[in-house]
């Protein structure tokens, strides 16, 4: 079967494989895995589904015109054949990104101009600052490939984190270690070093079926071809999946007071601060809930770009902590390099390799 459009699910590297496997479950086709990205086809509806239900996914791409260029007339013209008009009001603020590897043209501002004059002459003025579209084109080997941003703003930007600690994790990096450790919330969960609180929240939303999307500016509101009674079927099918809960087996703690209230008063803005028990606390003195049943634990440690002594030691007194009273439970665990594991002193199941804060680093599940 051919689907009428090709898409583009931008991840943060690592993600790959989890976003494949959401994309299945949001019913998407065609589905093949990029480096730092996942290629997929489908509908509209297809499109709507995965920027509204998405947890992992920063950003949808809408392909629209593949090409090859060897001049700046040459992405003129290609550009102009676009149908402008159904993706772009009257009066647009226009964003253009471009990146261009081994190709003759490596020009980025004047390709950008091309573009934005080609846009232009379809009819459309960028002279407006309200209504912001992104445009991206990438050459490699003189192929072109023009696409068009769906999401607006990227999707990990929920909405709630208005405070952040000092290393804040992306929402979609938490809401897809939660997947890869495959979390329910018949489990306990534990966030000792919870920071701004991200991992807690993000459990607590999937744990009540939050559609993360629910709110979110999406480019794709403005395009002058959106079907409004197609949109507002998919939107109206999330706010269906929305449950209620009275108790979620959920606990962040911190040794930091100010990291205590910055999660609470994110909590709130997500809406989830009843599910999630809240407390300061050191990690070295940290204790299971009434619960006797074994849990999740995932630890985020705070750590800078060189690793001291200090740092070592608190990944060794996390690994006597799990030894002595939590062998029994599951574990995930943030190594941004090879000491820090080494010092945790636990066998290591498996390891997922992220980038985060503009480094790699594995998670460590133990």
């Amino acid at each position: 079967m051919s689907y009428p459009y090709r898409f583009y699910a931008v991840v943060i590297p690592g993600l790959e494989d989890i976003a494949m496997k959401e994309l299945e479950q949001l019913s998407a086709h065609e589905i093949q895995k990029d480096n730092g990205g996942v290629h997929f086809s489908g509908t509209m509806d297809t499109m709507f589904r995965v920027n509204i239900r998405s947890r992992c996914i920063t950003r949808v791409l809408l392909r629209l015109k593949r090409f090859t260029a060897m001049s700046l007339n040459d992405i003129r013209e290609k550009t102009q054949q676009v149908e402008w008009a159904r993706f772009l009001n009257a009066n647009v603020s226009l964003r253009v990104h471009v990146s261009c590897h081994a190709s003759k043209l490596m020009h980025t501002a004047k390709i950008e101009a091309e573009i934005c004059e080609a846009i232009k002459k379809s009819g459309v003025s960028l002279n407006s600052e309200n209504n912001t579209q992104q445009v991206f084109i990438r050459i490699e080997n003189n192929r072109c490939l023009l696409s068009i941003d769906t999401s607006g703003e990227r999707l990990d930007r929920r909405g709630y984190r208005l405070e952040g600690g000092k290393a804040p994790l992306r929402e979609t990096l938490a809401a897809g270690i939660l997947q890869w450790m495959a979390w329910t919330p018949a489990e306990t969960l534990m966030v000792p070093m919870c920071g701004s609180g991200t991992f807690a929240i993000e459990a607590a939303i999937a744990a009540t079926h939050q559609p993360p999307g629910l709110g979110h500016a999406f480019a794709f509101l403005a395009w002058p071809q959106l079907k409004q009674k197609a949109w507002e079927r998919v939107l109206k099918r999330a706010r269906t999946m929305v449950r209620n809960i009275d108790f979620l087996p959920v606990y962040a703690s911190d040794i930091n007071q100010d990291a205590i209230e910055i999660t609470k008063r994110n909590a709130q803005r997500a809406n989830v601060e009843k599910l999630i028990s809240i407390e300061q606390k050191d990690v070295k003195k940290l204790s299971k809930p009434e619960r006797d049943e074994p849990g999740l634990i995932i630890c985020n440690p705070p750590y800078g770009q060189r690793i001291d002594t200090n740092v070592r030691g608190l990944y060794a007194a996390l690994g006597k902590l799990y030894q002595r009273d939590y062998r029994d439970w599951r574990m995930a665990v943030f190594s941004p390099e090879r000491a820090c594991e080494q010092a945790l002193g636990l066998p290591v199941k498996r390891r997922l390799k992220v980038k985060h804060g503009g480094q790699w680093m594995y998670i460590l599940h133990i």
